[in-house]
Formats: structure tokens, C-alpha cells, sequence
């Protein structure tokens, strides 16, 4: 080893002369003599005979790519694409096709084909290899070479480029993003471009222009559901518009539910009551909606009112509720006598009323609720009422 060392620089300018001559035998042997490692050797000799058989004019295109793929195989430190740029270089552009087929390496295939002006396959390839990056390089590419028509049929044609092309639109060109959206008719995602819009602009005229923009896609896109609600968002919009003008409350760009709930807390009940008609609101969640507004602002006289407007259609169990939650159970009591008797001891318990709940509870000969109170009385309850609780169990237990 030390002799080859030694010599390694004399044999290393002959290795390269004898590669220069095409001397490729004579260079193998100089190789594996020195024992250099195959890529510093064996693949250099290779490549050099590649690059040279690519230039011989005589020999036919799937000749050439054959030979060279059955005599490089996968040989370590050899490009495809490096002899496929050489083969490019020398006019033969079908033969440089053909070799990069071999190049396990889209990164190193897509420059090439887009430097040899093949776009289309190269847009393939980048697909293909699942790099992002790589498809993203080609779309550029192509959206500066092409005009914009034919940029966007190239796209049409390749759905995961343009579904990438489109999510890079959504961040960085929403113009050009409507523009995929025409090209297709895609009326659908029209709309919901033009509803993405509306939520950007800060000036309620525009605004509403680019919801009733969506409201049009929407019906040619035969999508009636959205069509409906975009139609509701923007009378709720008007509607918010002139409770500001008129009342001067911030309301505007609020949900229907924030914006009901607002204008309780706010006491303007008249412009509460207009709205749940016009927008059909359940009364069930209209009841609750006001039932927690009026618990929040302690109206309690306005509660009482509410409550006996009408038969409510949440029962009467959460107005006990909510009263307590709020530190008040003597308006919670109010709302006692009106609960189901199904309910009765759970509104009494809630009450702090446990009188009412064991007379309750022992009314409907419920063990199980009969249980519930005895569980919640204490060493300074009423020794009769405990006394009564338990022998009304007991009876229950015999049933």
C-alpha cells in the first residue's frame, strides 16, 4: 500500500489521459489496481463513456439509452441527469428524454425538462415524486411561460397541481383564484370565494355586494341552502346596520344568537322580539336566550313578566335554576308553584326550600326522590320531617 500511495499521483494523470483517449479497459485496470473507491473511479470512467456515446450521431436514440442504462445500471456517483444535459447539448433532446428516465431523482429530472422546454412532463414528474416544492417550482414556471388561458388549461388537466395552485391562491393571489374558479364555472366555490371576501372588507356596503355575489353563485350552483343563508346574513346585517344608527349599540358583524343576546342585555326588547320573529328563531332558544340575558342584568321584574307572558316552552324548572346560579332564590321560589310535579322536588331542593321538597317527594311516593331529600337533610332538620320521610320510603319500598 505504501508503493500505490506512493505512486498514486503519476497513475492518477495517466487514469485520467487513458479516460480522455477512451481507453476505458486500460482505465477499469488502473481502478481497481489502485483499489480507488467506485465512485472517485469506476463511475468517472462510465460517466466519460456516456457523455461520449451520446454524441455519435449514427446510433439511434433507444439504442444509446439502452446501452447506457444496461451498462451504468445503478452504479454509485452516476447522474443520469448530467449525461441527459450532455445529450441535450449535443441536439438530441428525444435521446436526453429517454435517459432522464432513468434518473431516479425527480429534483434532478424537472430543471432539465423545463430547461428543454417539456412543461408538461415535467409538471408530471414533479406530481409524481409527491414533492410539493417540486410542483410548486413548475406551476411558476409554467404561470410565467404561458399565457393565462393556457396556464390555466394546463392546470385543469393535472388536478393535484391545481388543487396545490389553488390552496397557494387562497394565501397569496385571491384575484387569481377567482379567475380558476370562472375559468371552470365553478359556481360553488364562486360563492364561497366571494363569502371568504365579504368577511375581509370593513366597508358594510361592499360587503353586502360580495354576499349578494355569493347569493348568485349559490343559485347557479343549484345550492339553495346556502343561497338561503347568505340571503339571511345580509338582512341581518341591515338590521344590525340600523339598530346602530338608531340606538347607537355595536352590533354589527355579531352572530343572530350575540346579536339576540346584545340587544337583551341591552333592554331593547321591542328590537329582540323583531328580530326572533323575522328570522323564525325556535322559541325554545329564544326562551332561554332571554331567560339567561335578563338572569345576567338581574332584571328580575322584567323576568317575572317574561315568564308570565305566556306558557313557556322550556317549563319553569330552568327559571329556579337560573335564579339561584345568580344568588337569588327568592325570586327562584316564584317560579316553584309553576314547575311539573315531575319536577317539583328538584325545583324545591334548588330553592333551599327542603320543607317542599320532603312534602313534595312524599305527594308523589317517589323512593327515589323521597332518597334524594332525605340525602340533603342534616342534624338540624325538622326531626318530624325526617321522621315523615322515612316512613313514607318505607311504604314506597313495600309497592
Amino acid at each position: 500500500m505504501a508503493f500505490v500511495t506512493a505512486s498514486w499521483d503519476p497513475l492518477e494523470s495517466a487514469f485520467y489521459r487513458l479516460v480522455h483517449r477512451k481507453l476505458y479497459p486500460l482505465a477499469f485496470e488502473i481502478c481497481r489496481y489502485l483499489r480507488i473507491p467506485e465512485y472517485q473511479g469506476v463511475s468517472r470512467v462510465l460517466k466519460h463513456w456516456a457523455c461520449c456515446k451520446v454524441q455519435r450521431k449514427e446510433e439511434a436514440d433507444d439504442v444509446i439509452a439502452k446501452a447506457i442504462s444496461l451498462k451504468l445500471g445503478e452504479t454509485a456517483g452516476i447522474s443520469y441527469s448530467d449525461i441527459a444535459a450532455k445529450a441535450y447539448e449535443s441536439g438530441r433532446t428525444e435521446l436526453a428524454i429517454k435517459l432522464l428516465e432513468f434518473e431516479p431523482r425527480s429534483g434532478e429530472q424537472v430543471p432539465l425538462l423545463l430547461k428543454m422546454k417539456r412543461s408538461q412532463l415535467a409538471l408530471s414528474k414533479a406530481i409524481e415524486s409527491g414533492d410539493t416544492d417540486l410542483v410548486y417550482t413548475v406551476v411558476s414556471y409554467l404561470k410565467n411561460e404561458m399565457n393565462r388561458g393556457d396556464f390555466f388549461m394546463t392546470l385543469r388537466n393535472q388536478p393535484v397541481a391545481l388543487s396545490l395552485y389553488r390552496q397557494f391562491c387562497k394565501h397569496q393571489e385571491q384575484e387569481t383564484l377567482k379567475d380558476l374558479f370562472n375559468q371552470d364555472d365553478d359556481h360553488q366555490e364562486l360563492g364561497n370565494f366571494y363569502v371568504r371576501a365579504s368577511y375581509q372588507e370593513g366597508k358594510l356596503e361592499t360587503r353586502i355586494s360580495l354576499l349578494q355575489s355569493a347569493v348568485d353563485e349559490y343559485y347557479k350552483a343549484k345550492n339553495e341552502f346556502s343561497a338561503k343563508a347568505t340571503e339571511e346574513e345580509i338582512r341581518l346585517l341591515r338590521f344590525q346596520r340600523r339598530v346602530e344608527e338608531e340606538k347607537g349599540e355595536r352590533v354589527l358583524g355579531c352572530s343572530l344568537h350575540d346579536t339576540l343576546h346584545c340587544l337583551l342585555t341591552l333592554g331593547l326588547h321591542k328590537q329582540a322580539e323583531q328580530l326572533y320573529k323575522d328570522f323564525r328563531v325556535p322559541d325554545k332558544r329564544y326562551w332561554w336566550l332571554k331567560l339567561t340575558a335578563l338572569a345576567e342584568k338581574e332584571d328580575w321584574e322584567e323576568l317575572e313578566k317574561f315568564a308570565k307572558s305566556k306558557k313557556s316552552p322550556i317549563g319553569y324548572l330552568p327559571f329556579v335554576e337560573v335564579c339561584v346560579k345568580h344568588q337569588n332564590k327568592y325570586e327562584a321560589k316564584k317560579y316553584v308553584s309553576r314547575v311539573t310535579p315531575e319536577q317539583k322536588v328538584k325545583a324545591h331542593l334548588a330553592a333551599g326550600d327542603l320543607e317542599g321538597a320532603a312534602e313534595a317527594a312524599v305527594e308523589r311516593r317517589s323512593e327515589s326522590e323521597i332518597g334524594l331529600v332525605l340525602a340533603r337533610c342534616s342534624s338540624t332538620t325538622d326531626h318530624a320531617v325526617v321522621e315523615r320521610l322515612t316512613r313514607a320510603r318505607a311504604t314506597a319500598a313495600k309497592k
